[in-house]
């Protein structure tokens, strides 16, 4: 009996066009550290630094989100359970080949269509998140559901995951290059 091929990990990087985001969102946290240091201190202590306090909650949230995909990029297995995706401040989750009715790559993408939600990735993470803002492009129905990895974001070879998906997905799950 032949043992089950074991998983292809790809890790998705930002390419260095693309680096320039999380390295802002940081210089934006430390200038708002620094603004929010000098309101305290200032003539408007009280209420200028807790609106500034408040503020500072999404920025925060957006610099780490952002800056941790410099520090542990997005990383995909497939293997036989699924494609899993593993964020880099989210725990892996795994999108099993039932869901997955088609994979496809147009040009500068690589889309996952699903027959039903996403299970346990956040709606705000950048695959689900370019998917919804791509679907109309790519043909796909409003508030369908699925994943799109950005090939000018990240650093990802279209062929590479269309060729592990192929090689682990089910008999009868459609991949395919292309538009369609």
């Amino acid at each position: 009996m032949d043992p089950a091929p074991a998983g292809t990990i790809l890790r998705l990087r930002l390419r260095r066009r693309a680096e320039w985001v999380p390295l802002a969102a940081i210089v934006l946290l430390v200038l708002w550290g620094i603004a929010t240091a000098s309101i305290v201190d200032g003539p408007n202590g009280t209420s200028g630094g807790i609106a500034l306090a408040v503020v500072g909650v999404p920025v925060t949230v957006f610099a780490v989100s952002c800056a941790a995909h410099l520090v542990r990029p997005m990383r995909l297995t497939v293997d036989a359970d699924g494609l899993e995706v593993r964020l880099p401040l989210w725990p892996a989750r795994t999108v099993p080949w039932s869901r997955i009715t088609g994979v496809s790559a147009p040009p500068d993408h690589v889309v996952v269509d699903c027959a039903a939600p996403v299970g346990g990735l956040p709606p705000t993470c950048r695959p689900r998140a370019a998917y919804r803002r791509r679907a109309a492009d790519l043909g796909r129905p409003a508030g369908g559901q699925g994943l799109c990895f950005e090939t000018r974001v990240f650093d990802l070879e279209a062929a590479d995951l269309l060729d592990a998906i192929a090689r682990h997905a089910p008999q009868g799950t459609t991949v395919r290059t292309g538009r369609s």
